[in-house]
């Protein structure tokens, strides 16, 4: 049953003490559902927005035209870069590393847990707020429309602070493109939240690739 697990409709709890890696000011005090949408004209292949449900902006990811999987930036509204995203090309280990806005500081290594399913993630960090290295697991389903992320280990009852899932628009089934819902706790960085979506949707892409 685990393999088919589905995390769309467990509930989101906010944890204890708030979680930041890149900036206090996107971890706000009410909960918040983004929409990261793919565009479809996106000439790198690697280019989003992100808004919430109402179709306010938050923040954008540009991919890199011809090093489509090397990096790709996050930048606020302010058009200011907050995160970056690389990873190396054709690397078995399926690691991704996430930087800063200068992309030369590393804000959090995702590493997958086993070889085969590529189901589960730890993501390792430092928490602004507490100053301490902490981590976090990203706990996918079989066929990567959904996952859960949680602050600790989902098996010892760690609390699940994020969703995401795939998007369904009967009008994109004959195209690439990639939407996600990610529902975020309050008091839980955004933008971080934003960056594991995005790597998620690069891990579904390169099981897909397969």
């Amino acid at each position: 049953m685990g393999l088919f697990k589905n995390y769309v409709n467990k509930p989101l709890t906010s944890p204890r003490t708030p979680i930041v890696a890149v900036d206090n000011r996107f971890a706000f005090q009410q909960p918040v559902t983004l929409l990261l949408k793919e565009k479809i004209l996106s000439f790198s292949g690697d280019d989003f927005s992100i808004t919430d449900v109402r179709g306010t902006p938050y923040f954008k990811c540009n991919g890199k035209a011809f090093n489509i999987k090397e990096k790709k930036v996050i930048y606020d509204l302010y058009n200011k870069p907050v995160l970056s995203i690389k990873n190396k090309f054709f690397s078995i280990s399926n690691k991704q590393t996430i930087y800063d806005g200068s992309g030369n500081q590393v804000i959090a290594r995702v590493e997958p847990q086993g070889i085969i399913l590529n189901k589960k993630y730890f993501v390792y960090y430092k928490n602004l707020v507490t100053g301490k290295d902490d981590y976090i697991e990203m706990k996918c389903d079989l066929i990567g429309s959904t996952c859960g992320i949680y602050h600790g280990r989902e098996k010892e009852g760690a609390p699940l602070i994020c969703k995401i899932h795939k998007k369904l628009d009967a009008k994109l089934v004959f195209t690439s493109q990639e939407n996600y819902y990610i529902e975020i706790a309050a008091g839980v960085d955004a933008s971080f939240m934003v960056a594991l979506a995005i790597c998620f949707d690069e891990f579904k892409n390169e099981k897909d690739r397969d």
